[in-house]
């Protein structure tokens, strides 16, 4: 599996040169007109807008004490009720029809905010070094394992580097791009404003905005920018970029939020906004809210903005065809071998002996290699258990096969720490270890009820009086590792309109967490609660790719769920077949492979050999984790490691009574084991192979005498095929095949079934 960050090119437009067009109305602009405006005329400004006196009432009611945020928020109200290319003009309009003419000149020529006093050189030095102290404390240490709270590593301690590469657009070539080059190359010539990081779970996207903040602080990086400012987007709540920067600075320092929004707008070229976690992001894009306004590319469009998100989310961005044109693309795809060795060995350092031991594990175990090693979240896991597990423990982990596993272990290793840290007698030691632990995991399950609840709503961000309803949950949670708990001080304004002088948020140490807690109450409502369960499935379905990893854990919990997820997710696809990306079988084998059962594994099967689709395409760019779901559905048992893997997929590739054309790619990358057992299984099975149609690309088998050979048995003994085709690599000393490939090829070829001009292997077709 390539583990690379793939830059892609979106269709930046070329430079449109200066844009002296003021960009949309929105809420910054808004917020910064009610706090120009006399309290006075909050009810004439109203009714100008057609809100009636009831509604005025619920907006002073709602903002008790503060008319310049009811004001504000009446404002917001009536933007959403107008075309946004339109608003400017008709808020000016209407201004000046009740004879507020200063307030509607600075709308119309987007004055609003200049009674806000400037920032001063001095005020900014502070601002920035400040920044940079909150940022450094909290957005680049790096909490390393949840069973102690004081291991924290500095961002140059643990981060490893990522792999880049850039592809052009229109094309599939790439070529290798230096992470420090990032916002220096150029995309269809034009250098782009706005980046998408796109990963799975896990994969290393919040990591990757630290390291940006890093490199900024410590002068490694991002130099031209005088503020780069990373905001989390599950912590936003509604907060405008002079708010949040507020939150990071201490309580001394008393420029205002409105001066720091001023400052950011006034000079976006020194500002270069990390938006972390779109998906993870409340609401809908759709607003007139600050952020959304930046992500959509309507306000700030100056400055450099790089936003992370999931896949499922992103492509609220993708879809439409004018953020296409400004955006570009990142895939980052996590560890690659030699990244993984290189975080181990920082994990365990001084202790090269116990990191040799884990690479030397993983190295061995194909299916944990490829399915879970990639992925920074999973690989600190399993540092985190290889170094307090025994013997007998390690050789358990050996076992895993999938993400629900890897969580399930994770799960278990946090209880039986926190259970063994409790100091109880030795009289009845085990019935009260047992009882202890049912009452953790009974906490968990209750847990997931809200964690579940906080996904549906787009929210990871928690306050501790919603676990009142689950007394000792909180405290449990924390101590065993799955929650954390933070106490904040409001600022000032916010202490006026609250009784409390701080407020606990509650969140989990990352979003993978919430969704395997949730997937644990999910599957319990499959037994208690039917309906409940039957309810929140129907919803969760409709809304497959956003909750693919929910999916994952919930269907491991039981073979009932598994099967039912099965059965509903197939029910689905037949009604919309593009509902989960580019192949909704392939999300289905996803889903039954994390559910390691054989009834499940036969739904699917069946599923696949009676559907319309004679075309299987396994290659490069399919995830291990989609290719060992194929091979597991097709054999019907649980996949073994190492060499085992391409001969069942070879076997099946033969088999198939239903495949009629295939795609393969073989690589240099794959290693020996693939590129030996998969060729030798393909050319022993040739004869049973219904498939007519075959493509094999990437091949480099110049050193490799026996996949030569079988490669040109496969070809001439394939009793169907018509039509085959060969992407051989071309080196400096010819085509990349063993001569015993033409050998073998020449001796069998009066054989074939298909036929191929005498150069049509030295061309590089």
């Amino acid at each position: 599996m390539a583990n690379v960050l793939l830059l892609r090119s979106g269709d930046v437009e070329p430079n449109p040169g200066l844009n002296t067009k003021l960009e949309y109305l929105g809420e910054h602009e808004l917020y910064l007109l009610a706090d120009g405006m006399d309290p006075s005329d909050f009810r004439k400004v109203g009714l100008a807008l057609k809100f009636t006196e009831a509604q005025l009432s619920r907006f002073e009611r709602d903002n008790i004490g503060n008319i310049m945020l009811a004001t504000y928020k009446m404002l917001c109200e009536w933007l959403k009720t107008v075309r946004q290319q339109e608003a400017r003009e008709i808020l000016s309009n209407k201004l000046k029809d009740i004879s507020l003419v200063q307030l509607a000149d600075s709308v119309q020529k987007g004055q609003a905010g200049d009674h806000i006093p400037s920032l001063t050189e001095e005020e900014i030095k502070r601002v920035i070094k400040e920044v940079k102290e909150y940022s450094a404390l909290h957005h680049c240490q790096i909490p390393a394992d949840p069973l102690n709270s004081s291991l924290l590593f500095q961002l140059d301690q643990i981060f490893t580097n990522l792999t880049l590469i850039a592809e052009g657009r229109g094309t599939t070539l790439k070529a290798p791009l230096l992470y420090a080059d990032l916002l220096k190359t150029k995309v269809n010539g034009v250098l782009p404003k706005r980046l998408l990081v796109e990963g799975e779970g896990g994969v290393g996207k919040t990591t990757l905005c630290s390291k940006i903040v890093w490199d900024w602080i410590h002068g490694a990086g991002y130099q031209d920018f005088k503020l780069v400012l990373l905001v989390l987007l599950r912590d936003l709540e509604g907060k405008t970029l002079g708010e949040i920067i507020k939150s990071y600075l201490p309580d001394d320092n008393m420029v205002t939020a409105m001066q720091l929004n001023k400052y950011v707008f006034s000079h976006q070229r020194d500002v270069f906004l990390v938006l972390d976690g779109l998906d993870e992001l409340a609401g809908d894009l759709n607003s007139s809210h600050q952020i959304a306004l930046i992500i959509l590319n309507q306000v700030f469009k100056s400055g450099i903005v790089l936003i992370t998100s999931r896949r499922w989310r992103s492509d609220e961005i993708r879809i439409n065809s004018d953020l296409r044109k400004v955006y570009a693309f990142i895939a980052v795809e996590g560890f690659s071998a030699d990244n993984l060795s290189s975080y181990i060995a920082k994990f365990f350092h001084p202790d090269t002996t116990s990191a040799e031991d884990l690479n030397r594990f993983i190295s061995n175990n194909g299916v944990i290699r490829e399915n879970m090693a990639p992925f920074p979240i999973y690989t600190a896991m399993l540092c985190i258990m290889w170094k307090d597990f025994d013997g007998e423990r390690r050789e358990a982990m050996s076992k895993l096969q999938t993400f629900s596993q890897l969580f399930d272990e994770m799960i278990h290793f946090l209880v039986d720490h926190h259970l063994s840290k409790l100091n109880m007698s030795a009289s009845n030691m085990d019935g009260e270890m047992d009882r202890k632990r049912k009452d953790i995991l009974r906490h968990l399950s209750n847990i997931g009820c809200l964690a579940l609840q906080g996904l549906h709503e787009r929210r990871l961000v928690f306050t501790e009086e919603e676990f009142q309803r689950l007394p000792g949950s909180v405290d449990t949670g924390c101590q065993v590792g799955v929650l954390t708990k933070q106490t904040q001080t409001p600022s000032r304004r916010e202490r006026r309109h609250h009784s409390h002088s701080a407020v606990s948020s509650v969140q989990f140490p990352h979003k993978l967490f919430q969704e395997y807690l949730s997937g644990m109450y999910l599957a319990s409502l499959h037994n208690s609660n039917r309906s409940e369960y039957d309810g929140l499935m129907k919803d969760i379905i409709g809304k497959a790719s956003e909750f693919r990893e929910l999916l994952y854990f919930t269907s491991a919990q039981q073979k009932e769920v598994g099967l039912d997820i099965i059965t509903r997710l197939i029910a689905s696809t037949s009604t919309q077949p593009m509902l989960y990306g580019d192949s909704g079988d392939d999300y289905i084998v996803d889903v039954a492979y994390e559910s390691q059962d054989q009834t499940v594994a036969k739904a699917v099967a069946d599923h696949l050999l009676t559907s319309s689709s004679e075309t299987l395409e396994i290659g490069e760019e399919m995830p291990a984790h989609t290719e060992a779901g194929h091979i597991f559905i097709m054999n019907h048992r649980k996949v073994a490691c190492g060499k085992i893997d391409s001969e069942d997929l070879a076997d099946f590739r033969c088999s198939s009574s239903t495949l009629r054309s295939a795609w393969i790619a073989i690589s240099s990358g794959q290693g020996e084991d693939m590129h030996d057992d998969f060729s030798a299984v393909l050319a022993h099975n040739a004869t049973q192979s219904k498939i007519e149609l075959l493509e094999i690309k990437y091949i480099d088998l110049s050193q490799r005498l026996s996949s030569s050979r079988d490669l040109a048995q496969l070809i001439c003994k394939m009793p169907n095929l018509r039509e085959l085709c060969l992407g051989v690599e071309l080196t400096s000393t010819g085509p990349s095949l063993h001569e015993e490939f033409y050998s073998t090829l020449s001796s069998l070829a009066p054989s074939a079934k298909v036929s191929f001009p005498p150069s049509h292997f030295f061309n590089g077709n």
